[in-house]
């Protein structure tokens, strides 16, 4: 990524992650037109994840409306199947999970299992809660198809009981997020919102 892209994030990075004004980010088309985001956005509502920086970037129309923090695959970056990192390059949001269920709702296989993860609660388990935006590679061979399909990996950007570890890359492969903001990125995209991964 290019000094113009970056900067985007340094916008994040000031703010401690609150929300800001579209004014506030400036004009982001030189960096959004080097990863070619209107080919695949256009002036809708897009997604940017940056694995170095652990930031995920709600872009509408050109502007940065806001950014969460998150964290994406411990073992870094790559598309294989059983690999256990984080895909990069264009994806799709193929389906939403989740409507209407309860902060910290744990879902297990896409399903509520009936339980409520609640924050202090003590558990050593990964939990997937709240809801799961299942991404779709849109890049055939390379997260696309074969043995380096997202979609067929069931990677997700889902809530996380492990809020610490937000801002640091800890998990298996999906993006995570807070229980709270991911319903509130979750209410701001539809299915076929485009989003980006990228290393930096």
């Amino acid at each position: 990524m290019g000094s113009v892209a970056a900067a985007i994030f340094v916008f994040c990075q000031g703010c401690s992650f609150e929300s800001r004004s579209a004014d506030s980010a400036g004009d982001l088309t030189p960096a959004l037109n080097a990863h070619d985001w209107p080919s695949y956005v256009g002036g809708k509502t897009g997604i940017w994840i940056s694995i170095k920086r652990q930031e995920l970037l709600l872009i509408d129309n050109g502007r940065l409306v806001k950014c969460y923090r998150c964290s994406t695959a411990k073992a870094g970056a790559g598309s294989r199947r059983d690999s256990a990192r984080t895909p990069l390059g264009w994806h799709r949001i193929g389906a939403k999970i989740g409507d209407a269920l309860p902060i910290g709702a744990v879902l297990k296989d896409r399903q509520w299992s009936g339980r409520v993860w609640t924050a202090g609660q003590q558990t050593n388990d990964d939990l997937i809660v709240s809801r799961i935006l299942w991404l779709e590679g849109l890049q055939d061979g390379h997260n696309r198809g074969g043995d380096v399909d997202t979609w067929n990996r069931y990677i997700y950007i889902h809530g996380t009981n492990r809020i610490e570890e937000l801002g640091r890359p800890r998990s298996g492969g999906c993006i995570r997020l807070d229980p709270a903001e991911v319903i509130e990125l979750y209410d701001r995209v539809d299915e076929g919102c485009c989003v980006l991964i990228t290393r930096d």
